[in-house]
């Protein structure tokens, strides 16, 4: 893999690792997730005049990837209500790359080398191991946490997917992100108001500073990331944006105070060495 695009992959994957854990760190995880969808639709239309319009074919992805976004936010907001995020976020990242290598190599008939595909098995198996000690990836959560969790997942290999096709064919990256943030952000913003109504905004107010930069981050990271998924093959960048379980981790003991055991430890090596075997391939 091309060095600048597996680096930005990677500093994309610390920027995803950083916004999760501002909003597992907030109070209102649902508020959070409002406000960076709300931040990222903001930018957007600042940027939409000095973009030309996507390619036509573009259109249809980029109205169809504005749902798998919103029931991500509203999945992932409401997993971290009931579960930390040591073992929600590996969890959920590992069975998001396992769907997403399965649509792309399966179904799309995306090529990726041996040694690529080894390190994706690798780093699938470092996730199953980081998500805790003597389990599999799936046991250790409730019931109601885990079906919320898989919801987040299958969310974000459907937009993962959508993505990597509609960004192809938008003829320019810019361009298709910009919409991506806008229609994205209304379909959030939707959500909110049929459900929550009024309220939902007025309980943003308070926390608009934390907003503001979570919001700011999640922009840059998931720009970084439609601009890789345009340059190279899928699966290769859905495994490594799970890198971002590594600071995840590392975010969740440093500033959460969450416990990190040995198991989690051995699959962060595991995952490690997916990177150099994708890194090589």
């Amino acid at each position: 893999m091309d060095p600048l695009v597996l680096a930005a992959i990677l500093f994309a994957a610390f920027l995803h690792a950083a916004w999760n854990a501002l909003v597992k760190a907030n109070v209102d995880r649902f508020t959070m997730m409002l406000m960076i969808a709300g931040v990222q639709t903001a930018i957007a239309l600042v940027i939409l005049p000095f973009v030309p319009l996507p390619a036509a074919e573009a259109w249809p992805w980029l109205v169809l990837t504005a749902i798998p976004h919103t029931t991500y936010k509203v999945f992932l907001a409401r997993a971290y209500d009931t579960g930390e995020l040591a073992r929600v976020y590996p969890i959920m990242r590992g069975l998001t790359l396992a769907l997403v290598t399965g649509a792309s190599v399966g179904l799309l008939g995306e090529s990726v080398a041996p040694l690529g595909l080894v390190g994706i098995g690798v780093i699938g198996a470092g996730v199953v191991v980081l998500s805790g000690p003597k389990a599999g990836a799936l046991v250790g959560l409730r019931t109601a946490t885990l079906a919320i969790t898989l919801g987040a997942a299958a969310s974000a290999a459907a937009y993962t997917i959508v993505d990597g096709i509609g960004v192809r064919l938008a003829g320019e990256v810019a361009s298709f992100a910009a919409w991506m943030f806008v229609l994205d952000g209304l379909g959030m913003i939707l959500f909110a108001g049929v459900t929550r109504g009024r309220a939902a905004f007025s309980a943003t107010i308070p926390h608009w500073r934390v907003g503001l930069v979570a919001g700011s981050i999640a922009f840059t990271c998931y720009w970084i990331a439609l601009w890789a998924l345009a340059n190279a093959p899928i699966a290769l960048v859905a495994a490594l944006r799970e890198t971002s379980i590594l600071f995840a981790l590392a975010l969740a003991r440093l500033r959460l105070r969450e416990r990190l055991d040995r198991a989690k430890l051995s699959g962060a090596g595991a995952a490690l060495a997916g990177i150099l075997l994708i890194r090589m391939a």
